[in-house]
C-alpha cells in the first residue's frame, strides 16, 4: 500500500505561492501543478469539498462566472473525477486546491482584485482542456458557453 508522501503536500505548498523574478507563465504554472500532484492529494481533495463549496458561494456573488466555472469543475470530482484524463483531472485538482487557498498569488481578501488570480488558472485550465470539458458539457447537458474560457475571440 502507498503511504502519503509528506515532502508532496509541502513541495505544493511552497509551489502554490512561486513566482519567479520573470513573473508567471500561468500554462505552465497550471501543468506543473498538476504535475505535483499525486493520487493521495486528487482522491483526497474530496476531504476538501465542504470548504471548496463554501468558497463558491461566498465568491458567486460578486465572481458568477468564477464560481461558474469552480461549480462545474467539483462537479466533476464528486460526481467521477476518473472522467478526466490524468493530466486534465490532476490540473483540475491543482485548480480546485488552489481556489481553496486564502493566501494565494493574490490574497483573495484584497477588494476587488482577490480572486483574479484564481480566475487566470481556471480560464487557463477550461482553455488547456477545452475540447474535453466542452464533451463533458455536452454530455450532462450543460452550456459550455457559460464556462469556457474568454479568449478574447
Amino acid at each position: 500500500m502507498n503511504k502519503p508522501n509528506p515532502g508532496v503536500k509541502s513541495q505544493l505548498a511552497a509551489y502554490m505561492h512561486y513566482v519567479s523574478d520573470e513573473g508567471i507563465d500561468l500554462g505552465r504554472f497550471v501543468e506543473q501543478g498538476g504535475r505535483l500532484l499525486g493520487r493521495e492529494e486528487v482522491v483526497g481533495l474530496a476531504s476538501n469539498f465542504a470548504e471548496l463549496r463554501e468558497k463558491i458561494v461566498s465568491l458567486s456573488a460578486e465572481h458568477p462566472r468564477l464560481g461558474r466555472q469552480l461549480e462545474f469543475l467539483a462537479s466533476l470530482f464528486a460526481f467521477n473525477p476518473a472522467i478526466l484524463p490524468g493530466p486534465a483531472r490532476n490540473e483540475a485538482a491543482f485548480v480546485l486546491l488552489y481556489a481553496v487557498k486564502e493566501h494565494d498569488m493574490m490574497p483573495d481578501h484584497i477588494p476587488e482584485v482577490g480572486y483574479l488570480d484564481d480566475a487566470a488558472v481556471t480560464e487557463v485550465l477550461l482553455l488547456r482542456h477545452a475540447e474535453i470539458f466542452e464533451r463533458l458539457c455536452v454530455t450532462r447537458n450543460l452550456d459550455w458557453t457559460a464556462l469556457k474560457p474568454e479568449t478574447g475571440k
